[in-house]
């Protein structure tokens, strides 16, 4: 119940990121009207060089970022209100057409969510054609070399999870057999008549005939999941690399093993052959990067810069040129004859929560991997970042009403670290639960996370509140903020806790929940249950942030940014 309840938390809630250290400022792109700046360029997903090689794409939760390969300078936003998470994408070969994959406007007969795969025009982001057919979200989209056929990946349960569909007819393809367990990735052969599927957990290569849609060869050997394939440029070659940590490279016509590279990479998560052939680059999951030669079968280079798993990895068309994507929230160009690092994209990752400081010139961020991110209101630019919580996402950060600290929820930990808001400092943890309590919990497969959380107005106290999901409890707890001791129980019982504020003489604490939609108030010192006043009512939205200073809103979007607009301009409505 934890990580289903985080994942619908974190779909609509703000994914904020640091701006490219080498590139243009993207703060100003493609915003909507009455915006004047966005904090945040979506969570990162997949990367692709165009088919001229003239532009470098990275695909978001707020649609498709392209930059210029060279310089990594940002040129365009191409959005779709559709889109809320990282998709998966891929160019026709003209270069004209982009397949994404995109949460339908349509749903099936059970009502259940269903999936598309859609082809906008590169230029203006148009729709031009939209394919139903699967259940779940479209892990991977690829184009035949002619543009006739695009072949799509998806974990659909019991459904056929690789799809394929003739362009110009919009018929669907029928495929015989599938992978049992979903598939990861989907690719065509360069000459176009086989394209290749990637399983979920079988740690098998399928190839099928790229026109009937026919089982031809199924590729076996890793010991753990396969995680990329790619055809080397004569299409006699595929290579495929395993979370075993191993490239494995096989004869495209027979299916016979020809030899295997032992990539120490921390397991391979993505790979791509140079146009040329000589070279293949692996990104692991240690965050390194490996350059090996296909002739001598030897390790030419190790690209280090990445601090987590290289997730995506590309060649430009002319080979001089290498990206990679990483979940450390950054894309790098590099020299792909030297190895040298050309240009640094930083920020494409998912926070989960923002705060206004106390004189409205800031907004604090965390994000899923722990990080804690400062933002000047006024121009969306980074001004400070330091660690939350190293060992769980940040759920949830406020100041405190002197500007002197933060607090930062860290979900799964069932925690609450306070740091100096200047330095980062630790000061205090409040820890909600000892060894004892945590081993009760497993054992009665109990589930408790802290949700909301408040400084009182002299910054002296803090109060909390949580859930047991399993048993349907919430608690609401009462911590002096300086020592991190836990001073009151304020309420332990039936229905979750929404939210928990201190009226603003700092005498009650006020809650609200799912008691029948009512509010319920205490008096801060004594813990003594009081009667709800009309002032006690909560007012504002957690979605739409409104600064101390009365001078803008930062309102939190579905699709994963912060939008920041003048408060004499804002027209939101409270969701």
């Amino acid at each position: 119940m934890k990580t289903s309840f985080f994942l619908i938390f974190t779909a609509i809630t703000v994914s904020v990121c640091s701006f490219p250290s080498t590139a243009q400022d993207s703060s100003q792109i493609g915003l909507p009207e009455g915006a004047i700046a966005r904090i945040g360029r979506g969570a990162l997903g997949e990367i692709r060089f165009s088919p001229d090689g003239s532009q470098l794409a990275i695909s978001t939760s707020i649609g498709i970022w392209f930059h210029d390969p060279q310089t990594g300078k940002a040129l365009e936003l191409l959005q779709r209100p559709n889109i809320t998470y990282p998709s998966a994408f891929a160019f026709s070969p003209d270069g004209n057409g982009i397949g994404i994959g995109v949460r339908a406007k349509k749903r099936n007969a059970s009502s259940s969510s269903r999936y598309s795969v859609e082809v906008w025009d590169a230029t203006t982001g148009e729709a031009k054609e939209m394919r139903l057919g699967h259940l779940h979200s479209v892990k991977s989209i690829a184009f035949s070399p002619d543009g006739n056929y695009i072949a799509s990946a998806s974990f659909d349960g019991f459904n056929n999870t690789a799809r394929l569909w003739d362009v110009q007819t919009g018929k669907r393809i029928p495929i015989r057999t599938t992978h049992p367990k979903g598939v990861n990735l989907v690719v065509f052969s360069l000459d176009g008549p086989t394209f290749a599927t990637v399983g979920g957990e079988d740690n098998t290569t399928y190839l099928w005939d790229g026109k009937t849609g026919n089982h031809k060869i199924t590729l076996t050997g890793h010991t753990k999941q396969v995680s990329y394939i790619a055809y080397s440029p004569d299409n006699k070659i595929i290579a495929t690399g395993s979370y075993d940590g191993t490239i494995r490279l096989w004869d495209a016509t027979t299916g016979t093993h020809q030899t295997t590279f032992a990539a120490a990479v921390g397991g391979v998560r993505s790979l791509a052959y140079s146009p040329d052939g000589n070279s293949i680059v692996c990104g692991g999951g240690n965050g390194n990067v490996q350059l090996w030669d296909t002739q001598t079968l030897k390790l030419k280079s190790t690209l280090t810069g990445h601090t987590e798993r290289v997730k995506s990895v590309a060649y430009a068309p002319d080979g001089n040129t290498i990206a990679t994507g990483s979940s450390d929230g950054t894309v790098r160009l590099w020299d792909a004859a030297t190895g040298k690092s050309k240009a640094t994209l930083t920020g494409y990752m998912r926070i989960n929560t923002a705060a206004y400081a106390p004189d409205g010139k800031t907004i604090v961020t965390g994000n899923q991997d722990g990080m804690v991110h400062f933002w000047d209101v006024s121009t969306a630019a980074l001004q400070n970042t330091f660690t939350g919580d190293k060992d769980g996402i940040i759920f949830n950060i406020t100041y405190s009403p002197d500007g002197k600290t933060i607090a930062v929820v860290s979900s799964y930990n069932d925690r609450v670290l306070v740091r100096d808001a200047k330095t980062g400092k630790h000061k205090a943890t409040l820890e909600h639960f000892g060894l004892i309590d945590t081993i009760f919990l497993l054992l009665q497969n109990r589930e408790y996370d802290i949700g909301p959380i408040a400084y009182s107005p002299d910054s002296k106290m803090i109060v909390t509140g949580g859930d047991y999901y399993t048993v349907e409890k919430g608690t609401i707890y009462l911590w002096d903020a300086r020592t991190g001791i836990r001073k009151r129980v304020i309420f332990k019982g039936p229905g979750a806790v929404r939210t928990v504020v201190f009226s603003k003489d700092g005498k009650k604490i006020i809650a609200t929940g799912d008691w029948k939609n009512k509010v319920r108030v205490w008096h801060a010192e004594t813990g003594r249950k009081l009667t709800p006043t009309p002032a006690d009512i909560p007012s504002g939205s957690k979605w739409l942030l409104h600064s101390p200073d009365g001078t803008t809103t930062a309102q939190v979007s579905q699709n994963g940014i912060v939008l920041i607009r003048e408060k004499k301009t804002s027209v939101q409505k409270d969701r």
